[in-house]
């Protein structure tokens, strides 16, 4: 069930309803029954929510769950280091097998035919919700575990809920374990205040889903599908609204998640931070799927030897790091191109990259690498969203030859527009007054959730408002989420 059904929603109303009755119990009943009662019932409702999409699906998340914590717990139990190396490399193997069976052996089938001149028999493999993402959890978890971060976890109802937890179970963010665990072993429960502001993160979320980016997607598969028919105006304003769609919909997503773990008792950082005010790859890296970023950041890139064996070898490791990425984000040679050319720009910035100047995020010449970057990154979401090499190929073609065709004008990518703009412009505010009388080591431009206080009569109004808004602008065709595929 997708976080904007509403199958999920009557869904979650029972289950927030069971929470808050339990907490009202625990007010009165002091019993360590009722007191535990809470994460018994998270993973409970976890599993089922699962289990009703595919009863296969959650066989393969409780075969992960029990392979991580059973090497997660022989990792902190083996002294010598040579066996926990041994452990470690066996526990991340097996989690990768059961990731690239399910995930690439028909990419791989496909590609080694391809290159023997022969055509490849498919396999029906199902693939399971969310498997990218629980697979990196688990991987971070016995990667935390072998370097001491914290010790291994002992209670397998907490490594359970860890690695289901459905807010962030089908489209991340990856939360990892010294996030994760201290919450649900200190427990909070439900309260007014975090669930009145989780379910306006939720609403902002859900705004960003089905209003703007379920809306682009329209005008988005008509040209993508046909882009010859189009004029060279058209084709731009759809990788434009590409660009918006999958920021739209994936920061939604996150937001969602957010919305609901905090509406429940969980607080987890922001998994987007206004990514198209990036003045370089770096800073858009820092902004974008924050929490997959800076997992192949700690994971992958500082194993790897980050920038700390010379120039040559950085390049190769944000090279390698990027192309993971793209293989990351799916089976095919489309995605491979997305990542290797986010590597090569990344490269390039490093490069050419001068001596750190103040940071100055309203001077013309940030705004000029702001609008370049975003041109770039825009262009590169054309093989994330094509369905061959090919098919990028020709969007760039429509984008930089001009061609006659249909004139499309979208009403839907000018709103998308200013609704980015109008948050830019608040976080400048913001960051603005946070600054004041500040000459140096300013801060850099953070975006934020405008929570209003639902105590209070206009707030509330103005929050069922928006609401009633979402719910009257929102589009209820085909409303799968982009990263649920992943």
């Amino acid at each position: 069930m997708a976080l904007n059904s509403f199958s999920f929603l009557i869904w979650f109303c029972g289950l927030f309803l069971v929470l808050l009755v339990i907490e009202l119990l625990k007010k009165r009943i002091h019993s360590p029954l009722i007191q535990q009662s809470q994460p018994v019932v998270l993973l409970i409702f976890s599993y089922l929510t699962l289990f009703a999409v595919d009863w296969r699906f959650l066989l393969c998340v409780l075969l992960i769950t029990a392979w991580t914590f059973a090497f997660g717990f022989f990792l902190g139990n083996a002294a010598a280091t040579v066996r926990k190396r041994l452990l470690l490399a066996a526990g991340i193997t097996g989690i990768l097998l059961s990731l690239g069976y399910f995930k690439y052996t028909n990419f791989f089938l496909t590609e080694v035919a391809a290159l023997l001149g022969t055509t490849a028999q498919r396999i029906e493999i199902i693939l399971p919700i969310g498997i990218s993402f629980y697979s990196f959890s688990a991987i971070s978890y016995l990667m935390d575990v072998y370097r001491k971060k914290y010790p291994p976890v002992t209670n397998a109802l907490h490594f359970a809920l860890y690695i289901a937890f459905f807010p962030k179970f089908m489209s991340g963010p990856i939360v990892r374990g010294d996030v994760f665990f201290p919450q649900v072993k200190n427990y909070r429960g439900v309260t007014f205040k975090t669930a009145t502001e989780g379910v306006q993160i939720f609403v902002f979320g859900l705004f960003k889903k089905i209003v703007l980016a379920d809306h682009l997607s329209v005008f988005v598969d008509d040209v993508f599908a046909a882009p010859s028919v189009f004029n060279t105006a058209t084709v731009i304003l759809a990788v434009i609204s590409y660009s918006l769609q999958i920021y739209f919909d994936f920061s939604g997503y996150s937001d969602m998640a957010i919305g609901i773990s905090k509406m429940i008792g969980f607080d987890f950082p922001a998994n987007f931070n206004l990514p198209y005010i990036a003045n370089g790859f770096s800073d858009f890296w820092k902004r974008w799927h924050i929490s997959l970023s800076s997992w192949f950041q700690e994971y992958l890139y500082y194993p790897l030897g980050g920038s700390r064996k010379g120039r040559l070898r950085t390049y190769i490791n944000l090279l390698i790091v990027m192309l993971v990425s793209g293989l990351w984000h799916g089976a095919g040679t489309t995605f491979l191109l997305w990542g290797l050319l986010h590597g090569v720009f990344s490269c390039a910035e490093h490069l050419l990259r001068q001596k750190k100047r103040s940071y100055n995020p309203l001077s013309i010449s940030n705004l000029i690498r702001i609008i370049a970057v975003y041109a770039i990154v825009a262009l590169l979401w054309v093989p994330f969203r094509a369905d061959t090499v090919g098919g990028a190929l020709a969007i760039w073609k429509c984008c930089f030859v001009p061609q006659s065709g249909v004139f499309q004008p979208y009403f839907w990518t000018f709103i998308a527009v200013f609704c980015l703009i109008v948050s830019t412009i608040y976080a400048v505010v913001k960051w603005k007054k946070e600054c004041a009388g500040v000459a140096e080591g300013r801060p850099p431009i953070n975006g934020s959730y405008p929570l209003l206080d639902l105590t209070s009569f206009v707030p509330l109004c103005l929050f069922f408002v928006f609401c009633g808004l979402t719910i009257i602008l929102g589009y209820f065709g085909n409303t799968a989420f982009i990263y649920g595929k992943f």
